[in-house]
């Protein structure tokens, strides 16, 4: 298994199930095209059964354009299904700057911290 500089695998999805009806999909390491279909699979089976899904940036060190067209498709499906979807970086510069030249930092719901990507969706006030 391949390795990043900081020691985390790359290519690897680790699923965290908080409570009842969030989940939170970590991508440590570099993420591309080997494993963005088996994302965008998890993603859409995620997102028509949770009411928060959360996709976890923070441990990533490099995501490739087909990580970023499945976090938009991602969203997508996530509108469709009324299900609230956020990113959660802190993460490294060139993933940073992935998201703010692609201007998904602008489209999607983002948050800096677990606690923070796990509130509670206002939407259904």
């Amino acid at each position: 298994m391949r390795e990043d500089e900081n020691g985390d695998p790359s290519g690897r999805i680790e699923i965290v199930e908080p409570g009842p009806g969030a989940v939170v999909v970590e991508l440590p390491g570099e993420q591309d095209l080997a494993i963005a279909g088996e994302l965008e699979i998890l993603l859409e089976s995620l997102l028509s059964s949770n009411r928060l899904v959360v996709v976890d940036l923070t441990r990533s060190t490099f995501i490739d354009s087909s990580i970023v067209r499945a976090l938009v498709r991602a969203d997508r499906l996530a509108k469709a299904y009324s299900t609230t979807f956020r990113l959660q970086f802190g993460t490294a510069p060139i993933v940073r700057r992935a998201l703010e030249l692609t201007g998904l930092l602008d489209r999607l719901e983002t948050a800096s911290t677990r606690e923070e990507a796990l509130r509670e969706d206002d939407r259904s006030s």
